[in-house]
């Protein structure tokens, strides 16, 4: 069972921890999407302000090159007439400087803008947005532009730095690794204790069922040994045949009262236990019950007394021959326990607030110890280990509350306060 747990416990963390990483992998591809996005947007935000300052005729002084160029990463060449303005740049690329400014200028060429000549047909000519690579595998957004003045042309190329992924989610990253550790650690936590608590009742199943074949075997051993014993004795002694005959005859009735008893448990399992269900008349079913349970009563000194309320009972849909079954096996329950002399009383009331009928079959004999009623009704179990009785297997109550379930009722046992036992079986009525 615990490799059981540890093989489901594995399966619902890969699992779960599949669709983790699958949602943490689509949040990185976003979050790329989004920081490139940025950075675009940011480069054509300064781009639009350098744009605007060449235009207005404004200087652009060292300080605000030098802080623009810091800030983002940034190159900035001016030229004026041909020659570039004097400035050494703040900002140091993987790729050289004057490389870098060079392969802009000859992008900007391809698209026919040429920072040395002025635009022919307007005052100003501007490249689309290019892209670039450097030498050392570092890309950059670049765009140039001219403009022609009156002491000739003036134009600006601005080449911006484009982060890589690992250097744009760096921080991300490691954020997402040690969300996915962690999150896929108490995954498996939580998959080993809710394993754990789903497998509970599965083990429990495999040990009732292992004490059921148990129990079972150990019943069935008793009349095969008789069977054999007596197979044997008639063939060493035919003679004795006569003898013999009738107590293999009722070690077989015995053994197929255990296996039918055992099918119905089995038929209960595997909720294949069908009912023949119709209206049941609880007056006449409960009377046939007193007269046929009457005779092994007064045949062992016990009094069967049956008290019905003045009023008809009402109509329970069931099957009658199972309802009968049930109040069979308490009746035989109470009778062994009952000594001469006491009383077996069978009850029934109504509760038409609850719309159910109560049925009670009230004993007079030496009741069940504390320590024993949890267990009552559990297959094969005998409350008085020293019971040698071959009629009983310790089957009976299971049935009688397997039956009682099957009718939506239910069945419970407590003390009478003259001493014994009080089963009460409730029954939803019409």
């Amino acid at each position: 069972m615990n490799i059981l747990r540890k093989r489901l416990t594995a399966l619902y963390t890969l699992t779960t921890g599949g669709i983790l990483l699958l949602v943490i992998g689509t949040f990185l591809i976003s979050s790329v999407k989004k920081a490139k996005t940025a950075q675009l947007e940011q480069f054509q935000v300064v781009w639009s302000s350098l744009s605007s300052r060449l235009q207005s005729a404004n200087a652009f002084s060292h300080g605000f090159l030098a802080q623009t160029e810091a800030d983002y990463h940034m190159i900035i060449h001016i030229q004026e007439n041909g020659i570039p303005f004097f400035y050494q740049g703040s900002w140091l690329p993987d790729t050289e400087r004057d490389i870098l400014i060079k392969q802009a200028i000859e992008l900007a060429q391809s698209q026919g803008v040429s920072m040395s000549l002025a635009p022919v047909s307007s005052t100003s000519n501007t490249t689309s947005l290019m892209t670039m690579e450097g030498r050392h595998n570092d890309h950059y957004y670049v765009m140039v532009e001219t403009l022609s003045t009156k002491g000739g042309v003036k134009s600006i190329c601005a080449i911006s730095y484009i982060p890589p992924v690992r250097e744009l989610l760096r921080g991300t990253v490691l954020y997402l690794i040690l969300l996915a550790v962690l999150g896929i650690g108490c995954l498996w936590l939580i998959s080993w204790i809710f394993v754990g608590w789903s497998l509970i009742p599965v083990e429990e199943s495999r040990k009732t069922q292992a004490q059921f074949i148990a129990a079972a075997s150990h019943e069935l051993r008793s009349p095969l040994a008789v069977l054999r014993s007596a197979v044997s004795a008639i063939s060493d002694s035919p003679q004795k045949k006569d003898t013999l005959l009738p107590l293999i005859d009722s070690e077989c009735v015995r053994m197929s009262r255990l296996i039918d008893d055992m099918l119905l448990l089995a038929s209960a399992d595997a909720k294949t236990w069908k009912l023949e269900r119709k209206e049941v008349d609880m007056d006449t079913l409960l009377i046939d019950l007193l007269e046929s349970v009457q005779p092994a009563c007064r045949e062992k000194g016990i009094s069967l007394h049956l008290e019905l309320p003045s009023e008809a009972l009402p109509h329970v849909w069931g099957d009658p021959d199972r309802i009968r079954q049930i109040f069979m096996v308490l009746l035989d329950n109470a009778r062994y326990y009952t000594p001469s002399g006491q009383s077996i009383f069978l009850q029934a009331q109504m509760n038409q607030k609850k719309h159910v009928l109560y049925l009670q079959v009230v004993d007079e004999g030496c009741g069940i110890s504390q320590e024993n009623k949890p267990y009552i009704f559990d297959r094969f179990y005998q409350a008085d280990s020293a019971r040698s009785d071959k009629q009983h297997f310790g089957l009976g109550l299971s049935i009688a509350k397997e039956l009682v379930l099957l009718h939506h009722g239910t069945i419970t046992l407590s003390d009478n306060p003259n001493g014994g036992c009080c089963f009460t079986v409730t029954l939803p009525y019409i």
